[in-house]
């Protein structure tokens, strides 16, 4: 690792906490990310790989979709007749194939080095409605779709980070900022606030700080004897 560029196959987990712009920004604030990639490092520096990750987060910034809901308290009423404990949690997903680049004579051996990537892939994000105390007809089964926000598209990815892959095998990771560029829609028919669909697509970008921590595989280096 510390003598010669290699050709390396990746496998890594990772952790993303992502800031929100655009038109994503006006329903959602701050959520965090937790992914898997498959890479391989080839000998000239080049990248080739795979990634998906797992969007979660609490912050909804507008929750006027569900005005027609409320009563005159500011609550949801449940079939008992009590406010209901609802939560409005934000789930999304992406996938992507990426190409990159590792700048090693910026590193501290052949396999490290400043990390620049691209990718395109698939993004969606939805409002994840739960009630779990509550019996709450009007946000149950099918109705639920009507509030959700399902929001499905295309999405570009950048990343500029350090790759750091040790001499010895066991501390390899990365840590740098990536933005991703969603353009997605409204993928439900029917929005209960709208009184029909929302038409037209949407800007939402995601960016912030991601850190990773990768297997490498390769082979022993075979020991050297010199014989007298």
């Amino acid at each position: 690792m510390r003598d010669s560029s290699l050709n390396l196959p990746i496998i890594g987990m990772n952790y993303k906490f992502n800031l929100t712009s655009g038109d994503l920004s006006n329903l959602w604030g701050f959520n965090h990310e937790i992914g898997i990639s498959v890479d391989n490092k080839f000998k000239n520096g080049l990248t080739l790989g795979v990634s998906s990750g797992f969007i979660f987060g609490d912050q909804l910034r507008d929750s006027s979709m569900f005005l027609g809901l409320v009563n005159e308290f500011g609550s949801i009423t449940s079939l008992g007749g009590n406010p209901a404990g609802i939560l409005f949690l934000m789930r999304g997903m992406t996938a992507n194939a990426n190409a990159g680049y590792v700048f090693n004579k910026l590193g501290h051996n052949p396999n490290s080095g400043l990390w620049l990537q691209f990718g395109a892939g698939f993004l969606m994000h939805k409002i994840r409605i739960e009630s779990l105390y509550d019996d709450v007809p009007q946000l149950e089964g099918d109705y639920r779709k009507g509030y959700d926000r399902l929001h499905m598209g295309f999405q570009t990815r950048q990343f500029i980070g350090y790759l750091f892959q040790a001499d010895r095998r066991f501390l390899n990771f990365y840590a740098g900022f990536e933005f991703i560029q969603g353009f997605t829609t409204n993928q439900r028919n029917y929005n209960f606030d709208l009184g029909g669909p929302d038409p037209g697509g949407k800007l939402d970008l995601l960016w912030g700080a991601k850190v990773g921590w990768m297997i490498p595989i390769y082979k022993r280096a075979p020991k050297e004897y010199y014989i007298d």
